[in-house]
């Protein structure tokens, strides 16, 4: 299931190359506003064949394993903060809050220089559609409001707000209390758990496994399911 992520994690993550990924304008902006270069569309893996595999759910475990590289958690290298980042790779050394436009705003800081601070990370949309990028070739959009309508890319089959929810679902929650507009996403582990990237939740920063309390459990306006 995850023998081939020491190969995909030398794939380049972008189409543009890494030399022009920190170019800035004549004001010293980054040209790419902020998010970094977009990510690449990466190759679908081969799904093991055999009786003793049901292809879905190597999906849906290969799909948790990917979200569950990223943990924040002292000692690893590939933990990521919330940032308003389109790659994991894109490390700026500076800030990239002034100048940048809010085109994917979060219920955590809207607006708000954190999320543009210094260093690796994804926020929740782009964290979700990097996982599926990597872990099946899945590529959508890393909007959170194109990803809830359904117009973001091959977001699968729609499921029911109520659920029942599998692993590797995405859920989409109304945090901010509009509840006819998504502004944040989760990934759904089990019924008492999620895995997303929030500016600190629970006590957790970035992105963590979380429980499914609170609004995670009632703020709930709808849900993707990439694996059909």
């Amino acid at each position: 299931m995850t023998a081939d992520f020491a190969g995909r994690d030398q794939l380049p993550e972008s189409g543009e190359p890494a030399t022009e990924w920190y170019r800035t304008d004549t004001e010293g902006h980054y040209v790419n506003h902020g998010w970094g270069p977009a990510a690449d569309t990466l190759p679908t893996p081969a799904t093991p064949q055999g009786a003793q595999c049901n292809p879905r759910t190597w999906k849906q475990e290969r799909i948790v394993a990917v979200a569950m590289r990223y943990v924040n958690a002292p000692g690893n290298p590939l933990g990521l903060q919330y940032r308003h980042h389109h790659i994991p790779g894109w490390d700026p050394p500076a800030s990239t809050y002034a100048g940048a436009p809010e085109d994917n705003p979060d219920v955590d800081n809207p607006g708000g220089p954190t999320a543009w601070s210094p260093g690796r990370g994804l926020d929740c949309s782009n964290f979700t559609a990097w996982v599926y990028n990597y872990g099946l070739g899945i590529k959508f959009g890393g909007d959170v409001h194109r990803q809830a309508d359904g117009t973001a890319g091959p977001m699968g089959v729609r499921v029911a707000k109520e659920g029942s929810f599998e692993p590797g679902d995405l859920i989409y929650l109304h945090p901010n209390g509009d509840a006819g507009r998504a502004s944040h996403v989760v990934i759904y582990l089990d019924d008492g758990h999620i895995l997303d990237s929030r500016m600190n939740a629970q006590n957790r920063i970035g992105v963590q496994i979380r429980d499914r309390v609170g609004w995670y459990r009632e703020a709930v306006v709808g849900a993707w399911r990439p694996i059909g």
